[in-house]
This record gives C-alpha cells, sequence and structure tokens, in this order.
C-alpha cells in the first residue's frame, strides 16, 4: 500500500467534490485546522489507530480536530464519513496535508513566513510580500512572527525557498569559521 498515491486520490477527490460544492475556502480551512490538529497533537494518529474505536467515534473525533465547535460543513462531514468508512481513517493526516497543497497550487497561492526580531512594519512586510510575488508570479498567503532570537536581521522562507539574513546565523558562521 503506497499511502502517498492513496493519499493523493482522496484529497484530489476531496477538492474536485468541494469546489463543485462551492465549498473550497470552508473546505482548505477545515482542512488546514485538520492538519494543524495533527501536528500539535500527535496522539490523535494514534487514535485512529486504535481499533477499539468504532468508526462514528472515529469520524466524531475527525471531525472535532477539524472544526472544534464550529459546525463542519457538509463537504467535509460527507468526506470524513467515506474515509471512516473505507477504513482510511489512518490516513487521513496526509489526506489533509496533500489537500491542502492541492488547494494552494490550484488557486496559484504560496505560503511564505517572514521571521524578525521585533516588529515590522506593514510597509515592509508589504514590499517582502511584493517581492515574493513578483519572482513567483503567485499570490502570497504571509504570516509573520517576532522571535527576539535573532538578534537582527530576518529570516524570509516560501516555498522551498529560504533566506536567513539573521544575525544569529551570521554569528554561528563566524564562529565556525574561527573554530
Amino acid at each position: 500500500m503506497d499511502i502517498g498515491i492513496i493519499s493523493t486520490r482522496y484529497a484530489k477527490t476531496l477538492l474536485r467534490f468541494a469546489t463543485d460544492n462551492k465549498e473550497g475556502d470552508k473546505v482548505y480551512a477545515e482542512m488546514q485546522t485538520l492538519a494543524e490538529s495533527f501536528r500539535q497533537v500527535p496522539a490523535l494518529q494514534q487514535t485512529l489507530l486504535n481499533p477499539v474505536l468504532t468508526a462514528k467515534q472515529k469520524e466524531e473525533i475527525l471531525i472535532c480536530a477539524a472544526v472544534g465547535k464550529e459546525t463542519c460543513s457538509t463537504t467535509t462531514c460527507r468526506f470524513l464519513q467515506l474515509v471512516v468508512q473505507n477504513k482510511r481513517a489512518d490516513l487521513m493526516m496526509f489526506i489533509a496535508n496533500t489537500f491542502v497543497e492541492l488547494y494552494l497550487k490550484s488557486k496559484n497561492l504560496i505560503k511564505g513566513r517572514l521571521v524578525v526580531p521585533t516588529t515590522v512594519s506593514e510597509g515592509i512586510q508589504a514590499k517582502l510580500r511584493k517581492m515574493v510575488e513578483d519572482r513567483t508570479r503567485s499570490k502570497v498567503e504571509f504570516s509573520t512572527e517576532v522571535d527576539p532570537a535573532l538578534g537582527g536581521g530576518f529570516v524570509l522562507e516560501y516555498d522551498t525557498y529560504r533566506l536567513d539574513a539573521s544575525l544569529r546565523t551570521q554569528m554561528q558562521e563566524l564562529r565556525r569559521t574561527l573554530a
């Protein structure tokens, strides 16, 4: 059994189904939340592998992980029922991550992240976003994080690219060359 092929097939089907039902954005948000739930709670994957749980319990766990206390979209609920019925609940982590990637690709979006030692103005963020959009010819979902440990400079990540212009990294390189 190839997890990659199976999860990609399910994710493509979900994307097509969500797009046809005009719930693509809502399903995207729910799959992002579900993928983040798997990252933050590693025991979630082990729980889905538990043979003692019924299919209904696994379905409820997945819905709760995807939407919390909010109401689930009909597309996501039906999809999660299908996944659990087909005994593929253990692959949901991979399906959710693959769906997010496929959705971003279909909308020509890229996730970007800027890490800085102190807060930066919206103007600087806009300039960096524009630079990334010009280079990639895509829209960018940008998040900014503050990490005082950088000391100075910044770290810019998008797609598979990483630009580390932080003082911390430069100091580490200097130590390495002097040692």
